[in-house]
């Protein structure tokens, strides 16, 4: 077992930026040199491929040693930084396990990026309809009998993808659903963008690693301490296919990858590799703390499977509105709903403070009926068009009122999750048209006139 408290990349930078090197080199900003001193020391580290520092896409030094010790962490055949995040990831792993025509099955509350990824290798996605955590009210995986029964109904299935867990930190029967899909011959790969840090802790949830997914992204930079677009790829099981994967992770990266970015890669490993008991301890000692203060501020507070994640509602408030009140006095949520925020705390070490410190005053409203959940009958659907026959076809705006039974001609996501409301090639519905309604007056993705009440079909 290697030592888990090294951080040969930290530790190589550090010791390039302490030489007090003259830079002839790109960044520009010459290790800080032309920036404001508040920068310097930050940017000393903000390096390129000069000698000693290695090669993202052909490690041979610091940069292999420090994957190697993600993996042995992470308990991967080979793991993988991710400096284009985990949807860089995503896109080099359908491209090196699909081919034109394949067939993929994914969950309909997939992220964009899973979605970006099967049209670019041309393969023919079917969506499996998204079971519905009830206390939630969220999308939270698929269930094993829709699995298992449109596995038997396309018995040409190449790859299963899961979202898991969910943005809310909801799971499902992953490890069910990795055997099902196993016993068919397909490869699973599991997109756990929130669940880097489930390997600190037996309370948290099992990472999809350790339940035998054959491979799986994890967003490192989300749960954490790594710096924005940091992620990892973890290859689970070695099988022949992913022989092409470090090519597709050259042409889905930037060739000028960030040392800032891996830096903090190599950090987070260590961070997460060396949680204690003591740590975890903490860690729920301070979470304690958040419900109870929620709690006296009048909130309801409702606890998903991931302990790092709480749900806050408020009679008579919807998420927005609860979304306002907490930023109105300096707390800012990770996203709001129609019905609920979401705030997700830190993976604190002992010795780190995170407590609240001030009130959040709200006024009393009037109880308003909540509206029962749709649940959707669980089915397995695909597009309306093949990816070769949308290049092919004109599109135009109309009305969204006009749209129904139409095939849409973009991808629109509220933002965040990510999660399309409606997928470029689907035939409309009138769900369609109340979720892109109601969507239509938040921040979204993609929609290029739908504040105007249009949508892009194809003709």
């Amino acid at each position: 077992m290697r030592d888990q408290s090294k951080m040969p990349l930290v530790e190589r930078l550090d010791a390039h930026a302490k030489s007090c090197p003259i830079s002839l080199h790109v960044p520009g900003h010459k290790s800080g040199a032309i920036y404001p001193d508040a920068w310097q020391k930050f940017l000393k580290w903000d390096v390129t491929e000069i000698t000693g520092m290695d090669d993202l896409h052909h490690p041979e030094d610091v940069i292999l040693e420090a994957e190697e010790l993600l993996s042995e962490c992470y308990g991967s055949k080979k793991s993988y930084f991710l400096v284009n995040g985990t949807s860089g990831g995503s896109l080099a792993v359908i491209m090196t396990i699909l081919k034109r025509g394949d067939k993929v099955l994914v969950p309909r509350d997939a992220h964009k990026s899973i979605l970006h990824g099967i049209e670019l290798a041309g393969a023919e996605p079917i969506f499996l309809t998204s079971a519905i955590n009830k206390e939630v009210g969220v999308a939270s995986g698929v269930t094993p009998a829709l699995l298992e029964e449109t596995l038997h109904n396309h018995s040409e299935i190449k790859l299963c993808i899961f979202t898991y867990p969910s943005y809310y930190g909801t799971t499902f029967n992953i490890q069910k659903c990795i055997q099902i899909a196993h016993d068919f011959g397909t490869v699973v790969f599991v997109d756990e963008a929130h669940g880097a840090h489930f390997l600190t802790s037996s309370e948290f949830p099992k990472s999809a690693v350790e339940l035998g997914a054959d491979v799986v992204v994890q967003s490192a930079h989300k749960t954490l301490p790594a710096l924005t677009m940091g992620s990892y790829l973890h290859v689970v099981n070695d099988l022949p296919i992913f022989d092409k994967l470090a090519y597709y992770l050259q042409v889905f990266q930037t060739s000028s990858p960030s040392y800032l970015i891996m830096a903090s890669l190599d950090a987070a490993r260590k961070y997460a590799a060396t949680y204690t008991a003591a740590d975890v301890e903490a860690f729920w000692k301070m979470r304690a703390r958040w419900i109870k203060w929620l709690t006296k501020n009048k909130f309801d507070v409702i606890l998903p499977d991931d302990p790092l994640k709480i749900i806050v509602r408020k009679t008579g408030y919807t998420g927005y509105e609860l979304q306002t009140i907490f930023e109105e006095s300096s707390y800012f949520p990770e996203l709001a709903d129609e019905s609920q925020v979401l705030l997700i705390l830190p993976l604190i070490k002992k010795g780190i403070d995170f407590t609240p410190i001030s009130r959040i005053h709200s006024p009393v409203k009037k109880e308003t009926a909540k509206k029962p959940h749709e649940m959707s009958t669980p089915c397995a659907t695909g597009l309306a068009l093949t990816y070769e026959e949308m290049y092919t076809r004109n599109t135009e705006f109309i009305l969204l009122e006009e749209a129904v039974a139409r095939v849409s001609a973009e991808t629109i996501s509220l933002y965040p999750p990510g999660i399309p409301a409606i997928i470029r090639g689907e035939n409309i519905t009138e769900n369609h048209i109340r979720e892109l309604k109601s969507i239509s007056t938040r921040h979204y993705q993609g929609g290029e006139k739908l504040a105007n009440n249009y949508i892009r079909v194809f003709r």
